[in-house]
């Protein structure tokens, strides 16, 4: 097998324009929205992908980004970044092949730090914390079309919330606590 790698590295810069605004703090209200807002995200991502050994491949990709509200109905909230937005990723996957049939790997998945507010709105005062968590997995192949995998997923059992929304109160969501699937 050849030993192989691919680099990538991205730019972007986008600018949405009209986005829906409710009238109140909530974002159910009952006077209705406006599509006032305009907001920007730009940032670099950079990717690598490939075989390290004939045995060992690797995937990961790292992405430094930036928000901002450029327009608001509600004043206070130009210049301020958007909600449930984390301004840096990082996510890393190695498979390693003891076998032709047994394989094994990992992920570690990382979201930097956000804060909470509503469906593409300006950021809150609430900080969720940035967060890495780990899960693992295990495949055979038992014939040319029988396989098994077990994924656990968030192997150190680590609480951490995906976001937090302001929207008819206020909401965290959590992310999954440790958990496996077999499939066949």
């Amino acid at each position: 097998m050849r030993v192989w790698l691919l680099a990538t590295a991205a730019a972007f810069h986008t600018v949405k324009k009209d986005v829906m605004e409710s009238l109140d703090a909530t974002g159910y209200s009952t006077t209705g929205t406006l599509n006032t807002a305009e907001y920007k995200i730009h940032g670099v991502e950079f990717g690598l992908a490939g075989n390290v050994t004939s045995k060992l491949s690797v995937q990961g990709g790292f992405a430094l980004m930036n928000s901002r509200v450029l327009k608001s109905f509600t004043a206070s909230n130009v210049g301020k970044g958007l909600s449930n937005f984390p301004e840096d990723t990082l996510s890393l996957l190695a498979s390693y092949k003891v076998t032709p049939k047994f394989t094994f790997g990992g992920n570690l998945t990382y979201h930097g730090k956000q804060y909470n507010g509503g469906v593409e709105a300006a950021q809150g005062n609430i900080e969720v914390p940035a967060y890495a968590v780990v899960d693992v997995f295990a495949s055979y192949k038992f014939s040319r079309n029988l396989s098994a995998r077990l994924n656990i997923g968030n192997v150190f059992n680590k609480e951490y919330f995906l976001s937090v929304y302001n929207n008819a109160g206020k909401f965290a969501y959590l992310g999954d606590a440790r958990n496996a699937r077999l499939t066949v």
